[in-house]
């Protein structure tokens, strides 16, 4: 990528289908000048303010006649480039936008490439590079999830433990090579025990913002719900009735769901994919329904949460959950999974719950019958919980952020470890200064003090004209 910060540049910066309002940025040294050139009549004194002002004006097109254009004017370095710049806002018709645009140009402006405005407060140091990514994540956002996400990160949600990270990790550094300065006169600025709790603070917070870029709740992903549990358990019945529609097929025949069946429901805002599995049983798998058992432990596996349904009528006289207990599908310590006793019509279902509460370890229990609409309304007005309570407790990031800082967090782990091991040995300080030298390097590629030509090509050819 060329870095050409010299050149005076313009681009529309609304969208392309028209609106009642439309603004064309102008920036660059030669901003203002060029500028006052599309308005001959303006007075010069207009455009000579020392501050940034605002005020009207109106421009003659070809065919178009004259149109009032509202301007803004940055004269100096305090704005969003860093650079001198102008606004001018009109009627948001895309030939409007496009004549005033032709118009700046033949004044000596050059059409902006994309994501040059972005790059020039890039370069500026007015936004840092996961600050960039998070403007790319606003243009592109595609609910009010995903904006809120990247405008938690513009806002600094990202910056700012990242600023504290290097600046606690730099001043660890500086410490330790003070030491090695007067390492003959035996003087020693900071000792084992306070490196190693340094070491291990900051590690902490490299763990925990790599598990939020590696965090499921991303962007593009949603939470997910498996429905298992024993063949004829009720669970197509279930699906049937959360997502109000015969999505999954219904049969007294154990064995019928033979693939999962998958259904996206909104909840608020929200949405959530839940999944109809086959029936946990033991099956060659070599037949159809040893596949399907395969395809249950793999979706499982990927839940965010597991609705376990047990039909009333498989609870045996001692009130054990059955397959329930012994299972070694529920194992995952780190997936939630509830208890459903299922069709509850049937007989009376809380002397069953009673007796079986001692033998599981759900975190929640439902009786629920599809016959019941209430009972049904319940465990979705508890999975809508669950589910808001998920999204709003997890760290969240832009995708394009994760997927580029993920190997570098990583990088920064081991070297911080590195240096952990290197102080419990007593290996000497100069190896612990150059491993927290390499975890400051990869943490820089994260916060894009640190970056090259490739990283900022990859980020900003992606970006539209205009931004």
């Amino acid at each position: 990528m060329k870095f050409d910060t010299e050149s005076t540049i313009c681009a529309i910066a609304t969208g392309s289908e028209g609106a009642y309002r439309g603004a064309i940025r102008v920036t660059g040294a030669d901003a203002v000048s060029v500028a006052a050139k599309a308005f001959p009549n303006s007075p010069e004194s207009t455009w000579t303010s020392n501050g940034a002002v605002r005020f009207q004006e109106t421009i003659s097109l070809d065919r178009l006649g004259l149109l009032p254009v509202d301007i803004f004017v940055w004269p100096d370095s305090r704005s969003y480039t860093g650079q001198p710049s102008v606004e001018l806002h009109c009627l948001g018709n895309t030939i409007v936008l496009q004549s005033i645009q032709a118009r700046l140009i033949e004044c000596g402006a050059v059409l902006a490439q994309p994501g040059e405005f972005t790059l020039r407060a890039f370069l500026a140091g007015r936004l840092d590079l996961t600050q960039c990514e998070a403007v790319l994540g606003v243009i592109h956002a595609a609910n009010d999830r995903s904006l809120n996400i990247a405008l938690s990160q513009l806002a600094g949600g990202l910056s700012q433990p990242l600023s504290e990270l290097r600046r606690s990790l730099v001043n660890l550094l500086a410490d330790i090579e003070a030491g090695l300065d007067f390492v003959d006169e035996d003087i020693a600025f900071i000792s084992k025990s306070q490196i190693s709790d340094r070491l291990a603070s900051a590690r902490f917070v490299v763990e925990s913002l790599l598990q939020q870029m590696e965090s499921r709740a991303a962007q593009t992903v949603q939470l997910q719900v498996a429905i298992v549990g024993a063949p004829n358990a009720g669970k197509s019945s279930l699906v049937n009735a959360i997502a109000e529609q015969n999505v999954s097929i219904v049969s007294s025949e154990p064995g019928t769901t033979r693939d999962y069946v998958r259904i996206r429901i909104d909840l608020d805002g929200v949405q959530i994919d839940i999944l109809d599995t086959a029936g946990i049983e033991e099956a060659d798998s070599t037949t159809p329904r040893g596949m399907a058992q395969q395809f249950t432990r793999e979706q499982i596996d990927q839940a965010d949460l597991i609705l376990y349904c047990l039909s009333v009528e498989d609870c045996d006289d001692d009130g054990d959950a059955g397959a329930w207990a012994n299972s070694h599908l529920l194992n995952n310590p780190k997936t939630q999974t509830w208890l459903l006793h299922t069709k509850c019509d049937l007989t009376k279902c809380d002397l069953i719950v009673g007796r079986s509460a001692n033998h599981h370890r759900s975190q929640h229990d439902f009786m629920l019958s599809t016959r019941e609409r209430a009972s049904i309304e319940r465990l979705i007005q508890a999975l809508r919980a669950w589910a808001l309570e998920r999204q709003e407790s997890v760290n969240q990031v832009v995708p394009i952020t994760a997927a580029r800082c993920q190997a570098s967090l990583t990088n920064a782990i081991q070297a911080i470890a590195h240096a952990q091991e290197a102080t419990l040995q007593s290996r000497g300080d100069e190896i612990i200064a150059s491993e927290i030298r390499l975890a400051l390097e990869e943490i820089g590629l994260v916060a894009g003090t640190v970056y090259t030509d490739d990283i900022l090509d990859a980020l900003f050819s992606r970006f539209c004209i205009g931004k």
